[in-house]
């Protein structure tokens, strides 16, 4: 019966929801709480570290619907604090556990995620959605300049950019906007520069914003308050294919099953009423924008 729940959990455009276990690990007071399928023991797991926005200091309780989506994909989820001296504990504690251990970042976690991971040799891969470098102000750097050594990366050898474009367009007409990532974006270009042998791969989201991979009571606030638009269609099933989708694209990452040319666009049809929340094909593409 297990492998029959399994085989369903996995079968393309089809996703059900995997039992989870829920546990919290306590490392110099800093509460990790990890989310992970019963279906796999864990050494069949990857798993994946949870650094979220604001440099971590997010409650991963914001983000449910995206981590469940990952375990969907059979993902064990951790979501660490801003301590990232307790984040190393806890990574050195797992290592030996999991198939694999993966960062993955969200906003400016990504700075979380550089601090964390360069001394760890069994870390080869990270995950960054809509990376936001402010190191200047957690590492006290100044703004703007050329900080070289904040972008080299001893050990990791592949990449996955996803960039929700919302978070990068403004505009001035019919009234003004002002784009919520571009001034502190990642730039790509240092990345690949510093770490010339590294793989990037990049995935864009044409029509979705910053926000929407939270839940969509606060997605819908930040919407709402055009500090971080988000995709004009706020009903729930449309926000939940994009998050099936950030799943499916980390999942395809990590399993070396990327394709090239295709590109996410999820728009409503009006040729469709009785099913006006398509899925379209969700494609990727390269953005010379980033490098």
């Amino acid at each position: 019966m297990r492998n029959i729940f399994f085989l369903l959990s996995c079968i393309s455009g089809f996703l059900v929801n995997n039992p989870v276990n829920i546990y919290k690990t306590n490392i110099n007071n800093q509460i990790i709480k990890t989310y992970e399928p019963l279906i796999l023991n864990k050494e069949n797991m990857n798993a994946l570290i949870f650094f979220t926005g604001a440099n971590s200091l997010i409650p991963g309780d914001i983000y449910s619907n995206f981590i469940q989506s990952l375990n969907n994909y059979n993902f064990s989820v951790s979501v660490v604090t801003n301590d990232d001296s307790a984040t190393k504990i806890f990574i050195d504690n797992i290592k030996d556990t999991y198939k694999e251990v993966i960062p993955i970042s969200h906003s400016s976690g990504y700075v979380n995620i550089m601090n964390t991971i360069n001394d760890k040799k069994n870390i080869n891969k990270g995950i960054f959605l809509d990376p936001v470098d402010n190191s200047f102000l957690v590492n006290k750097k100044f703004p703007f300049l050329n900080n070289k050594n904040s972008y080299d990366l001893n050990y990791v050898e592949n990449i996955l950019i996803l960039t929700a474009e919302k978070s990068y367009k403004g505009s001035i007409f019919p009234k003004l906007e002002i784009p919520f990532i571009p001034a502190f974006a990642l730039n790509s270009e240092k990345l690949e520069q510093s770490n010339p042998n590294l793989i990037i791969d990049k995935i864009s989201a044409e029509n979705y914003g910053h926000s929407d991979v939270l839940d969509s009571l606060w997605a819908d606030l930040m919407h709402g308050s055009s500090i971080s638009k988000g995709n004009e269609n706020r009903d729930q099933s449309n926000l939940n294919s994009y998050i099936d989708w950030l799943a499916e694209q980390i999942h395809d990452f990590i399993n070396k099953n990327i394709e090239e040319n295709v590109e996410f666009s999820n728009t409503v049809s009006s040729e469709e009423p009785d099913n006006p929340y398509s899925r379209s094909l969700f494609n990727l593409y390269n953005d010379d924008r980033y490098g």
